[in-house]
């Protein structure tokens, strides 16, 4: 609170100090919030992970139950790293071209997150 209370001060602060103080507390709070969002995917993720595997009288698809799990991974690691794929494939331990590859095969389309994105590029 401390910063915000020095913005707030126009005395002591010039308007291009002020200015930059601003952008930088833009991009913590878009960071801040990225970081809230991969943690609820993650808790998400958790929740999913302690759920046993039931088997029916006719069992699982144990190739389909691999695939789901493969594709919850791809995605997890994209979200965290907002959709860089070489970041994603380091995070996976995997090349990125057997990511790109899955991801072709899975029918996974990249996106990067908007709120991250430079307004000039909008």
């Amino acid at each position: 609170m401390k910063l915000l209370k020095s913005v707030n001060d126009p005395n002591t602060h010039t308007a291009s100090e002020l200015e930059h103080r601003v952008q930088q507390l833009t991009h913590l709070a878009k960071a801040l919030a990225s970081e809230v969002e991969t943690l609820q995917l993650e808790l998400a993720t958790d929740r999913n992970r302690d759920k046993l595997v039931e088997f029916d009288n006719q069992g699982i698809d144990f190739y389909q139950e691999i695939e789901r799990y493969e594709i919850e991974l791809i995605k997890s690691a994209l979200n965290r790293c907002n959709g860089n794929q070489t970041k994603a494939a380091r995070l996976l331990r995997m090349k990125s071209t057997t990511l790109n590859a899955k991801m072709k095969h899975y029918g996974l389309n990249p996106v990067r997150s908007i709120t991250l994105q430079h307004p000039s590029r909008q």
